[in-house]
């Protein structure tokens, strides 16, 4: 059985310094920080970069996914709701592009459980295996559904 609820079956844990700083992420400590970018190193999920609240989705994409290196990120996800209030969410994106190494992908969505297990408030979960899958649209959508 698993002992820890951070351990799935890849073996692969969530570091203690991204479960901290997820936690001032979603309590919006962190100021200007809208996205967390998370990969795998060795046994552990570690914090690969933030970025600015300022960049737009579409420029994140561009900027910082790609076709060939799987990761995950939090989202600190601003959008209007269907009756036109402003609302927002943290959205986790697990980006597993099905143009990437066979090894790399089955670490990541063997991980993936083990990391919305570790990183507790996550409102919206996307898992994104190309660029249509995680667009403004697409998470706005998943925001909004009932």
């Amino acid at each position: 059985p698993v002992t820890n609820k951070r351990e799935m079956a890849t073996g692969i844990t969530v570091a203690d310094s991204v479960i901290s700083k997820f936690e001032d992420f979603k309590l919006k400590r962190l100021k200007g920080v809208g996205y967390l970018c998370m990969k795998i190193a060795g046994d552990e999920v570690v914090l690969e970069a933030e970025h600015p609240k300022t960049l737009s989705m579409a420029d994140f994409q561009k900027e910082h996914l790609s076709p060939d290196q799987p990761k995950y990120v939090v989202v600190d996800f601003d959008y209007t709701t269907t009756d036109g209030r402003p609302a927002d969410k943290v959205v986790l994106i697990s980006w597993i592009p099905d143009t990437c190494k066979v090894k790399e992908k089955m670490k990541y969505s063997g991980t993936k459980e083990s990391v919305k297990a570790a990183l507790q408030g996550i409102a919206v979960n996307i898992n994104a295996t190309d660029a249509s899958e995680c667009t403004y649209d697409v998470i706005v959508a998943n925001c909004t559904k009932i």
